[in-house]
């Protein structure tokens, strides 16, 4: 049970991490962008100094070949003139120098390797650096692009949100002005019928009883006395 109990921590741990992680991801991404150039500006700078020293060497063993070619010349002019002895002193020197002619010649070879396999790291990553810094060009370009919809997004919810707000209010407005209509009428109503007159107006309405009922009556009557007279 503890193991479990470790691992979920270990986990939780992780995932927070992660998330840490994923919310710095492009200012992570930027510094390791300037971590790269750094190294590769670097990297040039030692480019620099071993073409520098190269060149040193290079000066060497050119100054190492014009003196053997001197010695060369003196030892000739040493044996027409009979003074092998002299000529022989001349050969060991150049022998010497030789040597140091060859040593130069392999120390060259050996920064030629190192200048070139250097070359080549630095081009490899030039080209890595500048389309991670396209790549991170469009990355950025899309994140805020994401956020701009995001905040439009949020900016449009927002409005339904209050325009449904204002719709429910306005609602709420209708039903309580109909109440009060509803209450006004009620007490219309009921005043009405405490004086009379809501019943008198529901007689009318019948036509029973009122002005015209009654001169109803007193025309008919009339009418019914004429006839009588008559026969």
């Amino acid at each position: 049970m503890l193991s479990k109990i470790m691992t979920a921590l270990r986990g939780k741990a992780n995932e927070t991490g992660q998330a840490v992680v994923d919310s710095q991801a492009l200012r992570i991404l930027d510094q390791e962008i300037r971590d790269s150039e750094n190294s590769l500006s670097q990297s040039k700078t030692e480019l620099t100094r071993l073409m520098g020293q190269r060149q040193l060497n290079s000066n060497k063993a050119d100054t190492l070949e014009s003196k053997i070619a001197e010695l060369e010349k003196s030892a000739e002019a040493a044996l027409d003139k009979g003074e092998e002895a002299l000529a022989v002193e001349v050969a060991e020197r150049m022998v010497a120098l030789q040597d140091d002619l060859e040593a130069e010649r392999a120390i060259i070879s050996e920064y030629d390797a190192s200048i070139e396999k250097l070359r080549g790291a630095i081009r490899g990553t030039d080209n890595q650096l500048r389309q991670l810094k396209q790549q991170v060009s469009v990355v950025k370009a899309t994140e805020s692009a994401q956020k701009a919809q995001s905040a439009v997004a949020a900016r449009h919810s927002g409005q339904n949100s209050a325009m449904s707000s204002a719709m429910e209010s306005l609602e709420r407005i209708k039903e309580r002005q109909q109440l009060n209509s509803a209450q006004m009428q009620a007490a219309d109503d009921m005043a009405a019928e405490e004086s009379g007159s809501s019943l008198e107006a529901r007689l009318k309405a019948a036509g029973v009883g009122g002005q015209n009922r009654k001169a109803d009556d007193v025309l008919a009557r009339l009418k019914a006395k004429k006839n009588t007279a008559q026969e």
